[in-house]
């Protein structure tokens, strides 16, 4: 995008004059070849970050972790409630069965209970992350606001606005050619942070939605099984109450694994294009 379409949008204030001056002023053209140098390598140093940030995969590894989670959910059957068929049944009894199911929901509701706050754990590491990609959104147009001076100053020297000899000249417009390529990468990845953000911010939604589930299922499977108080109550579960309550949270479940693999596929193009914008840096 042009400087000025920009700068019109808000995104990047103009450079200061008083900025500008200064640096004319301290224009040294023995050090032409390495004009503006500190304020380039600060810029290439942000977007190394930015792509830092995009490649770190705490929420997409929480897929993990969800997989294990459907998979106890899977095994904890209301139907094993119901009396076996066939001779089985001769040796079976309602107590047996009950106590059994409640030891196989004492050890997934342990199980799922470390999911949910291994979960809760990368929401909240997510929400640090991008309170530090905004920081970091500001750092990089800040320098940029930066590079614009020295800039300005090099175009000061090439138009003949003060004076620069031949070959300090032909250093200098090299070096000018260096720090719009820096600009340029900058810009663009002003976008691809917010980008970053965004494939976050739809995983944590889902993350946190099925954090809340098992919480939930947990109590509500807890209370159906007669397990509330402080000594088990004889109960009859009702089991398509409990079908359905564990199915709910099997669909955010996968909800949110759908979610993990569309995040993953967008941080691996915000990644890919903020390789692209470092590599000829």
């Amino acid at each position: 995008m042009a400087d000025g379409a920009y700068r019109w949008q808000g995104v990047v204030p103009e450079a200061d004059a008083a900025r500008i001056e200064a640096i004319d002023a301290a224009f040294d053209e023995a050090q032409a070849a390495s004009f503006a140098e500190p304020a380039r390598a600060s810029v290439v140093e942000k977007i190394e970050r930015a792509l830092a940030a995009a490649r770190t995969g705490d929420l997409t590894e929480a897929a993990a972790q969800l997989t294990h989670a459907r998979a106890v959910l899977g095994d904890l059957d209301p139907a094993l409630l119901e009396p076996r068929r066939g001779l089985a049944g001769l040796f079976d009894s309602r107590g047996g069965r009950l106590k059994a199911f409640r030891e196989a929901y004492a050890r997934g509701s342990a199980s799922l209970a470390d999911v949910a706050a291994d979960l809760t754990g990368r929401v909240d590491g997510a929400g640090r992350r991008s309170g530090s990609l905004d920081s970091l959104w500001v750092e990089i147009r800040d320098a940029v606001v930066d590079l614009d001076a020295y800039t300005a100053a090099a175009v000061r020297r090439l138009t003949g606005h003060s004076p620069l000899g031949e070959d300090a000249a032909y250093a200098l417009d090299g070096r000018k050619a260096a720090l719009d390529a820096c600009r340029a990468a900058a810009i663009g990845t002003l976008p691809l942070i917010r980008g970053a953000q965004n494939a976050d911010a739809r995983a944590v939604d889902t993350l946190k939605a099925c954090a809340d589930g098992v919480a939930a299922w947990r109590d509500d499977w807890k209370d159906a099984l007669g397990l509330a108080g402080k000594r088990p109550k004889k109960v009859r579960p009702e089991r398509e109450r409990m079908l359905k309550l564990r199915d709910d949270l099997v669909k955010r479940i996968d909800r949110a694994l759908t979610e993990l693999k569309a995040s993953r596929a967008r941080h691996a193009e915000v990644e890919s294009r903020l390789t692209g914008l470092r590599r000829p840096l």
